[in-house]
């Protein structure tokens, strides 16, 4: 009921803006470039806060040492997975030579050297550090973890994603259609589990403990919760830390993702954040079209983590 509570908050933030967008005056505000920089530094001063958030995580600094391992080979394999799953789906749907179209907001395949293509992953990581080490080094704010100004934050770029949204001149009843609205969670959740299946495997666990941890999609909030009481705090832990790296881990490849032949990769990436944190930069990687399938394909996932985890647990049992 929350999370259905939770996805509802975000479609209305989102709805505002669209709505918002409709005024003249805003209208022409959002075509300028104060907005554009709006965007930009609302977006960084949320990727702070996460890092903040992580480096005030006791979970994630008491034991990254001994679970953070497995929490990362979890983090990896299931982001791998994801991107094998559906390269394939997308490959398969466009073998007849068709062009992927992409947003205005997304890179054009041209010429760039690594280094300019790497700029924009490389800062996110520098601004998602920056939090990190002062979330854990400065004793500013003692017992706070910035969940609460990620989340006002989260709805502000809402707000600012929809106003864009509203002058972009996308036509919804062709997304609605589009096979991509289904192909991306159904590859995400197949790819999620089947690298999720291949980390435990690599590090000699059961399959069913293994397919749970790989089904949280980047929600580690619930599925650290839902493993801790079936499993005990150290695979709990594992689900935290796991699903937090895979959103981090995220953030930096989310720009490159974009400028691939299917720049909707980066929405599988994201798996479940798609939709609420990771958003902001989907937007503005991979175009203003993208983030309606970024919403259905994050709340189809999110709904499905709470019944997926406890399910595919018990296989093997």
């Amino acid at each position: 009921m929350s999370q259905l509570l939770s996805i509802i908050t975000l479609v209305g933030a989102l709805a505002a803006g669209i709505l918002l967008g409709q005024v003249t005056p805003v209208r022409r505000f959002a075509s300028s470039r104060t907005f554009g920089a709006i965007r930009t530094w609302t977006l960084a001063v949320l990727i702070f806060a996460m890092g903040f958030r992580i480096g005030r995580t006791d979970e994630v600094i008491a034991t990254f040492g001994t679970l953070g391992i497995a929490a990362l080979a979890f983090a990896a394999g299931t982001i791998a997975g994801t991107l094998a799953v559906l390269s394939l789906l997308f490959a398969l749907r466009h073998r007849g030579g068709e062009r992927i179209a992409r947003g205005a907001g997304a890179s054009a395949r041209v010429k760039v050297s690594w280094l300019r293509l790497l700029k924009d992953p490389l800062l996110l990581l520098a601004v998602l550090a920056a939090g990190f080490l002062a979330g854990f080094l400065l004793p500013l704010f003692p017992g706070a973890n910035g969940a609460l100004l990620i989340t006002w934050i989260l709805y502000a770029m809402l707000v600012v994603i929809g106003i864009g949204l509203s002058g972009s001149g996308i036509r919804m009843g062709e997304i609605v259609r589009h096979p991509d609205l289904f192909l991306l969670p159904l590859g995400t959740i197949v790819g999620s589990l089947l690298g999720g299946l291949a980390a435990g495997l690599a590090l000699k666990m059961r399959p069913g403990t293994s397919l749970a941890l790989a089904s949280g999609f980047g929600w580690y909030s619930l599925s650290g919760v839902i493993l801790t009481r079936l499993d005990g705090p150290a695979t709990g832990t594992v689900a935290f830390l796991s699903n937090m790296l895979r959103e981090s881990i995220s953030l930096v490849l989310i720009p490159l993702l974009a400028r691939t032949r299917f720049p909707h990769l980066a929405i599988g990436a994201g798996g479940a954040t798609s939709m609420d944190v990771t958003l902001p930069l989907i937007e503005k990687s991979c175009g203003p079209r993208s983030v309606a399938f970024a919403m259905a394909s994050g709340g189809a996932l999110s709904l499905c983590v709470p019944v997926l985890v406890p399910l595919l647990y018990h296989i093997g049992v």
